[in-house]
């Protein structure tokens, strides 16, 4: 119902209604279908009633005296109440997208009916009233556009959410929410990139996270581990073997620097922290180890401590092969002769390089050894002769012997081997070597070309007396023995260390051609035989006051 009492359907106004007024339509049924207004307050007319046919039934409004115009197919146009003078075409309308409907429609079919919004009811003229006059609002291009049909849809624009103002709540089932596909299509897409935001924005802020709890958490457990944890250590005996001098006097400290730089122990302070828990560690004594690699900082202590205290074969230097083979023997408790009847029977399986002659003498490597209950005197034998090899590698004996006139490596390493027989004293060794080189050079007339060496005839007779005439000593016929033969003997007389290794390679410059040893640490070098006659009383003087004859 409206305000005035008139209902939205199709049935005239009371008789008895103070407001009736409507002129019946003429040659009409009182009571029939009337012409209404079907969208609000425009007053455009409604057509033929559905189901009445081609009857006009009721005069038009008052304000419009033209009749109706027919379509084709005996369909009238609705009546505009407004209109005084003809309809307007058209192709004139101003409005884009407001077309006319089509002009024929097929036989006995109505144009297509628009489904208006619920119209409200106008109210109807009077017969006194003047006709709505012109008051900026152009009626009859309204009228057509709402008879036209839906024009074509028009391009979409860019679609833009309408969000509730500050407060305001709009819920999914109230708002003014496009349902169109369009939109669909839209509000798909924007929750994707919106979800694609999200999941970034996310995923920054995960790896933010993860990287302070992580370097947090490396700070924290390496702030422990340097404040409170244990120190770095490797686990286990370790494997593999390395050389390990440990110098005279060394801390706990030093020798931990020594081992960590060999790769024995992990790091310097799980060292200490063992050597200070094992009581017996003030017994390790100086010299050459040949230790495993990465072996637990307890282990290496142990393993200190047990070779200092007998579980070690201990090879000084200038000590010839034979004398060598009978310490091995003794050491592994095995009967007389068994270490040299294994180094002849497997000389070639010691690692000797090609230049030795496959002679082992000068190839055993002076050293400390570890030694258990199943070694075995070849694998002792092996590790001498790898150690030597290291150290001429390291010393360049490949091509250090060239610069003195030698002819090979062999000859160098004899001339080591004579340096650590004669020497007493290793302060000395570089004097000795340069009485070597002196001596072997071709024309001189000091000694034409004799070494005339006590160790080369001991070393041949297989002792080491010092009591031995000169002429016994020219007499005895032997490649080795200096006195019967010139220049060098025919192989090493001793197994000599690193310093008498360094001392063939670089001797110390002199003219000297004699030198003689008066008490272990008094040696006399000269360079003339006069000289070195007055030496010789010297010593012969020493001789006798310790009973001895010369």
């Amino acid at each position: 119902m409206t305000d005035l009492g008139r209902g939205y359907g199709s049935q005239p106004w009371n008789a008895g209604d103070p407001l009736y007024g409507d002129v019946p339509a003429q040659g009409g049924v009182p009571g029939g279908y009337g012409q209404q207004s079907s969208y609000g307050g425009y007053g455009q007319g409604q057509g033929q009633g559905q189901g009445h046919g081609q009857q006009q039934g009721w005069q038009p409004d008052p304000y419009g005296q033209q009749p109706p115009q027919q379509y084709p197919g005996n369909w009238q146009q609705p009546q505009d109440p407004y209109t005084t003078g003809q309809q307007p075409q058209y192709p004139q309308q101003q409005y884009p997208g407001q077309q006319p409907p089509p002009q024929q429609y097929p036989q006995q079919q109505p144009p297509p009916q628009r489904t208006p919004p619920p119209p409200q009811q106008p109210q109807q003229p009077q017969p006194q009233q003047q006709p709505p006059q012109n008051d900026g609002f152009d009626w009859e291009a309204e009228a057509a556009a709402l008879d036209a049909p839906p024009a074509e849809p028009a391009q979409e624009e860019p679609w833009e959410e309408e969000r509730p103002e500050d407060g305001e709540l709009e819920g999914a089932f109230f708002g003014d929410q496009d349902d169109s596909r369009g939109a669909e299509r839209r509000r798909k897409q924007q929750g994707k990139k919106s979800g694609i935001r999200n999941s970034g924005a996310c995923l920054v802020v995960s790896l933010v996270l993860v990287g302070i709890l992580g370097g947090g958490g490396y700070y924290g457990y390496t702030f422990y581990q340097g404040h409170f944890g244990p120190p770095p250590d490797f686990t286990g005996k370790g494997t593999g073997s390395v050389q390990v001098e440990i110098p005279d006097g060394a801390s706990g400290t030093q020798m931990g620097v020594e081992l960590k730089k060999a790769g024995v122990v992990k790091s310097v302070d799980a060292f200490v922290k063992a050597y200070t828990a094992e009581k017996k560690a003030v017994n390790i004594q100086a010299g050459f180890f040949t230790m495993p690699l990465q072996m637990s900082a307890a282990e290496a202590v142990k393993y200190l401590v047990e070779s200092a205290g007998g579980n070690v074969l201990l090879i000084p230097e200038g000590r010839r092969a034979t004398e060598i083979y009978a310490m091995i023997d003794a050491k592994l408790k095995l009967n007389k002769g068994t270490t040299a009847k294994a180094a002849k029977a497997n000389v070639k399986a010691l690692g000797l390089p090609s230049w030795a002659e496959g002679n082992p003498e000068g190839f055993l490597f002076p050293a400390r050894y570890p030694v258990g209950k199943d070694t075995k005197p070849l694998a002792l034998l092996k590790q001498m002769v790898g150690r030597a090899n290291d150290e001429f590698t390291k010393l360049g004996f490949a091509d250090g012997y060239k610069k003195d006139g030698l002819k090979s490596p062999y000859e160098l390493l004899t001339v080591a081997s004579l340096v650590q027989a004669e020497g007493l004293n290793s302060e000395d060794f570089g004097k000795i070597s340069r009485v070597v080189y002196n001596r072997l050079k071709p024309g001189q007339t000091e000694t034409n070309g004799f070494l005339q060496f006590d160790s080369t005839y001991n070393y041949a007779r297989g002792n080491r007396t010092l009591h031995v005439s000169a002429a016994e000593m020219h007499a005895y016929k032997s490649d080795i023995n200096t006195y019967y033969r010139p220049g060098l003997p025919a192989q090493p007389i001793s197994n000599p260390g690193e310093e008498a290794l360094q001392a063939a390679l670089n001797p110390t410059p002199g003219p000297w051609y004699y030198f003689v040893s008066i008490t272990p640490t008094d040696t006399r070098f000269a360079a003339t035989s006069a000289e070195h006659d007055k030496n010789v009383e010297l010593f012969k003087q020493e001789l006798s006051k310790n009973g001895a004859s010369g």
